[in-house]
Order: C-alpha cells, then sequence, then structure tokens
C-alpha cells in the first residue's frame, strides 16, 4: 500500500510521488528511453521580459536583491559581453532560429512584421529531431495562429498566452493574478500568478519526462518584469519605501519573484537528483525597461536603443556534469544568434549548416577547448517601429568597437558609458565595420521590404485571427491603444495568404471575439491585480467596409447590439491584402478593425 505522505502535493506542485520516481531514475539510471538518452543532458532555457543587464545584484544593483540568480552567476560560466536585440520580438525569433532579425523575419514588435519565416528551421524542431521531447512554458510572441504557433515551430507542449503579453490587444482581459492561458490550443484559467504558473508547468513537464529517462528541452519564456508592473504585495513591499517611483517598486518586486521561481526551479532539479546533467541557461531580451534610474551597470540607453543598455544581456550557462571547468567569466563578444549552435553541439544534436546561420557555436569556449574565439564582427539591429530600414537602430560589434548606426563610433575599453564619438579619429575602423554591415545589408535588401503574412487556411471549422498587431507599418499593439481607438481612420493593411482560392466568411469587431461586446460600447473594466485599466473610447460605429488588395470596397451595416459584422468575400490562392474600417452613420471613417478572423465556407 502506498504511502498516503507520498500521494501529497509537494511544495513545487508536483506530487511527491512523482519526485520520488525522478530521483529514483537519476540514481539508478534507469528510464524508459534506455542508457543513451540518459547520458544527454536535459537542457533548460530561461529568458526574462525586459530586465536589464543592470537588473540583477551580481551585477552591482544596490537596491534590487536576487540572491538566487546571484548563487546561479556563481556556479556558471557567464558571457560578458553578451548582446541580444533591444526589443522582445527580435530577440526571441533570433533565439529559435539562429539567424539574424531581418533576415528571419520576425524583425519588430508590431507593424505586422513578427512573424519567422515558415522555411527557416528552428531550435526546438532540431532538439525534437534529436530526439528529445521539447516544451514551452510561458511567453511565446512569433505567431499567435497556424503554422506559427509554438506547436507549429518544434514545441510538442506548450503552456503559453498569445501576443506579447498580458496587456497586449489579443490578451486585453487578462490578468497577472488569474491567468488566461493556452494548454496546447485549448483556453484554461488559473489562479496562480503568471510567473508561478509557467514555473509550476514547467516542472511538472519536466518531472514526467524525467520520470521515463527522456531528455528534454525547456524553453521557460516569462513575460516578467515586463509591463504592466503590478507585482504582488509581498514581492513589491521590499521595495516600496526604497524608491521614489512606486512603478519601478514593482518592476523590482516582478523580479524578486523571477528570483523565488528560480530558487524552486533549482531545489526541484537537486531534489529530484537531475541538476548535475541539466544545461541551464539563463538569458533576458533586451536592455531595462523600468530600472535604468536606479543602475545601468554604467551603460548608455535602455530596452530600444541601439546603444550598449538597449542590448548587453546577461548569459548564465550552467551543466556540472558538462565538463566546463570553474565558474568564469568570458570576455569574448557573443550574441544570441550563438545559442541554438552552441546548445546543438553542447547536446550531440545536428543544426543547420554553420554557413547558413549569424551564429558561431560558443562550446569551445564553454568546454575550454579554445581559450579565445576567432576575430569577427556581429550586428545587433532590429526593423524600427514600422519598417526596417538601413543602419537604423543598429550596432556592430568589432571586439571593443561599436559603430552605432553606421556613424558614430566608440572605444568602450576606454568609454564604456560611449559619451565620446571617435568615428572622424578612426576612419579606418569605421570604413571596416561599414563594410561589414554592407555586406550583410546587401544580403537581405531585396527581400526587406517582405512581410511573413498571415496564413488563412482552407479546411473548414478552422480560422485566422486578425488583430491591429499586424496591420502593416502601424503601431497598434496593446489593450490601452485599441481601447482608444489608436491609428489612422482606417487602420491599416494585413498580408495574408490564402491556402486555396475560394469563398471566405471575415468576421470584424471592435473589441475581442471572446468578449461578445456590443460594437459601440466602450471597453470592459479589464484589471491586472485589482487595478482597472481605462475602459476606452465608444465608437458611434454604424458600418464597417473592406478592400482587397487595395481595389474592392464593400460595406455592410451593424445591426442593433452587434458584436460584430460579416462579410463573405473571395480570394484568389496566394499572397492578398485585406484592410477593414469602421464608420459612423454619415459615412465618416471612425477607426480600423482591431479585431478580425477568417474561416472558409
Amino acid at each position: 500500500m502506498q504511502s498516503r505522505s507520498m500521494l501529497r502535493t509537494h511544495r513545487y506542485g508536483i506530487p511527491a510521488l512523482v519526485l520520488a520516481a525522478v530521483a529514483l531514475v537519476a540514481l539508478t539510471g534507469c528510464g524508459g528511453s534506455g542508457d543513451q538518452a540518459q547520458a544527454r543532458p536535459n537542457v533548460i532555457v530561461i529568458l526574462t521580459d525586459d530586465q536589464g543587464y543592470g537588473d540583477l545584484s551580481a551585477h552591482g544593483n544596490p537596491i534590487l536583491k536576487t540572491p538566487h540568480l546571484d548563487k546561479l552567476h556563481g556556479e556558471s560560466v557567464r558571457f560578458g559581453d553578451f548582446h541580444v536585440a533591444s526589443v522582445c520580438t527580435p530577440t526571441r525569433g533570433e533565439l529559435m532560429t539562429g539567424l539574424y532579425s531581418l533576415r528571419n523575419k520576425a524583425g519588430m514588435v508590431p507593424a505586422g512584421r513578427n512573424l519567422m519565416r515558415r522555411d527557416v528551421s528552428t531550435m526546438p524542431e532540431a532538439f525534437a529531431a534529436g530526439g528529445y521531447t521539447t516544451g514551452l512554458f510561458g511567453k511565446w510572441h512569433l505567431g499567435d495562429t497556424y503554422p506559427h504557433r509554438p506547436l507549429d515551430r518544434g514545441f510538442q507542449r506548450a503552456v503559453w498566452h498569445k501576443g506579447w503579453g498580458l496587456a497586449s490587444e489579443i490578451e486585453y482581459d487578462n490578468d497577472y493574478y488569474y491567468t488566461r492561458y493556452l494548454d496546447q490550443t485549448e483556453v484554461r484559467y488559473s489562479d496562480r500568478f503568471c510567473t508561478n504558473l509557467w514555473f509550476d508547468k514547467a516542472m511538472e513537464w519536466m518531472g514526467e519526462q524525467a520520470v521515463m529517462g527522456q531528455p528534454f528541452f525547456a524553453y521557460i519564456a516569462l513575460n516578467t518584469p515586463h509591463y504592466p508592473f503590478h507585482s504582488l504585495g509581498k514581492d513589491f513591499a521590499p521595495y516600496g519605501d526604497k524608491v521614489d517611483d512606486p512603478l519601478l517598486a514593482h518592476f523590482f518586486g516582478l523580479i524578486k519573484n523571477i528570483d523565488e521561481n528560480f530558487a524552486r526551479l533549482d531545489a526541484w532539479l537537486a531534489e529530484t537528483g537531475i541538476q548535475d546533467n541539466t544545461l541551464v541557461v539563463l538569458m533576458n531580451d533586451n536592455g531595462t525597461a523600468k530600472g535604468e534610474t536606479v543602475f545601468n551597470a554604467g551603460m548608455r540607453g535602455k530596452k530600444g536603443s541601439p546603444y550598449e543598455g538597449g542590448h548587453r544581456a546577461i548569459c548564465f550557462i550552467r551543466w556540472p556534469d558538462g565538463g566546463l571547468g570553474e565558474p568564469r567569466t568570458i570576455g569574448y563578444p557573443a550574441q544570441v544568434t550563438d545559442i541554438f549552435p552552441t546548445l546543438a553541439d553542447l547536446a550531440g544534436i545536428d543544426a543547420p549548416e554553420p554557413s547558413s546561420l549569424d551564429g558561431d557555436s560558443l562550446a569551445p569556449l564553454l568546454t575550454g577547448e579554445m581559450d579565445q574565439g576567432p576575430d569577427r564582427k556581429f550586428i545587433v539591429q532590429y526593423g524600427g517601429r514600422h519598417r526596417p530600414a538601413k543602419y537604423a537602430e543598429s550596432t556592430v560589434v568589432w571586439n571593443q568597437w561599436r559603430l552605432v548606426e553606421g556613424t558614430e563610433l566608440y572605444d568602450l575599453s576606454s568609454d564604456p558609458g560611449q559619451a565620446s564619438d571617435i568615428a572622424a579619429e578612426h576612419p579606418d575602423i569605421v570604413r571596416d565595420m561599414q563594410a561589414h554591415y554592407d555586406e550583410y545589408w546587401a544580403e537581405i535588401e531585396a527581400s526587406v521590404e517582405e512581410v511573413e503574412p498571415l496564413f488563412i487556411r482552407a479546411e473548414q471549422g478552422t480560422f485566422t485571427e486578425l488583430t491591429s498587431n499586424s496591420w502593416i507599418e502601424v503601431d497598434c499593439d496593446n489593450r490601452e491603444r485599441t481601447a482608444n481607438a489608436c491609428g489612422p481612420p482606417r487602420g491599416g493593411p494585413w498580408q495574408i495568404e490564402v491556402e486555396q482560392a475560394g469563398q471566405y466568411e471575415v468576421e470584424l469587431s471592435r473589441w475581442p471575439f471572446h468578449l461578445d461586446r456590443d460594437l459601440t460600447v466602450e471597453g470592459p473594466g479589464a484589471t491586472i491585480g485589482g487595478m482597472l485599466i481605462e475602459r476606452g473610447v465608444a465608437l458611434p460605429i454604424a458600418s464597417a467596409s473592406v478592400s482587397v488588395n487595395g481595389q474592392r470596397h464593400v460595406t455592410a451595416k451593424a445591426e442593433e447590439g452587434a458584436s460584430s459584422i460579416r462579410f463573405e468575400l473571395t480570394f484568389e490562392q496566394g499572397r492578398n491584402t485585406l484592410q477593414g474600417w469602421f464608420s459612423d452613420q454619415s459615412g465618416k471613417d471612425l477607426a480600423g478593425v482591431y479585431y478580425g478572423r477568417i474561416s472558409a465556407q
């Protein structure tokens, strides 16, 4: 008879019986996938959202305390000159593909340029092909509809949310405290704080894999400490009287919560006995969004900036059984595109040919096979707020040199704060770095205006969601903006690719469809942590109009009390442009269509 204590739920949210089974597998080496699979490391990549390099006490922050992440710092090989994109979507696409964001096409957060090319291989696909099970927990932000969802891009298990976060336009009424999320494709609800939820679900799934002796690749991609800044009361409390800005205290509180969740994960890894053969990577996705007023590690700039504070990032790598040697800091310049080939090498799986990637494997540096990597230049850039342009938002990194937006040159060895542009004093260095960038731009210039479209399936019973976040070259990607009718009177166009020519139903709404809300009323009172967001403006919507490929113009009236307006349209196979907007009784254009969906007839 089983002990009743073994059936209780452990403090990590996992049945104690499962923990015991994991520990037994780790001790005996007996697992369902055999000894060969057991020899391969488990891999966990943790990515925080809007935490900067300086938002860590191990890096010198004088107020914020992160003891458990500091412990990881002390146990890891650290890349001290590591770079990501300066905003979140591009970093995520570069992590998943090993390709620069403008090459893989997920180059921006809004404006319809945030989907990876469908022909590009991804890291989870490579791990799955190599015999790993793959799981995502938290923020994806590389597509909410087929074939761009995490389940379509290599993840076999996905517990995730849509959009850039819980205040994005598609997650309009979601909440950090009572989180709505997707379990695979099914909508679920939780009474757990969102970050706690992602770690709980990740540990539950990893435990199941470990019981079977199955190596896993887990991507714990957090949506904190990103805005909106509403931490748990216990996490806010230590900082509420230490900083003048309550939102900054909440920002630090969100990081405190991450630190405590990492402590739970670390203790779980130790208790289950799989810690030594688990490779853990900790990263952040861009410069700080809020913490620069307290501490920015002497760097210029923050999130969104081409200066160092916008893109220099945390990168800790720990693998006790991996032969990585003593914890240390490696000063060799590295970047997020290096992570895919590096992890592939360390895990012994196949990745795309090195010549086809923008990143290089750092494995020889980690294992001590090489003391110093080859001299190289690399590019940090995203596509701007509306469209990509040559040199815009770019930095070329070459050892200590930084070429910012093609003209400004800084030597970080003597000027880490980038206070003095010395381009005029080193024209040869500028020319070399410009030549490197120009060669890259020549490779992508012909395709830089191309957009990865939303895909419209021909299968009946399926639909594709459209939101204002995908308006081409229009920035309207959060609930405050949609609530207040952001954008031009006709909004912006959607780029779509239709699988099969035929008739489709197009349904247009002012509000997210799950709210089933009257077109003409103000927004619902969504909350975060009990705080009411503004309801926005009501629009006197009397009709909606659509155009296809800039030519066809169809108008339909809104029925009284209706939550949407429907059209039946015929699309040609392949790429099309669709645009929808609302008008009042007099025919005056009011706003673009913020929410739409297309289904086959």
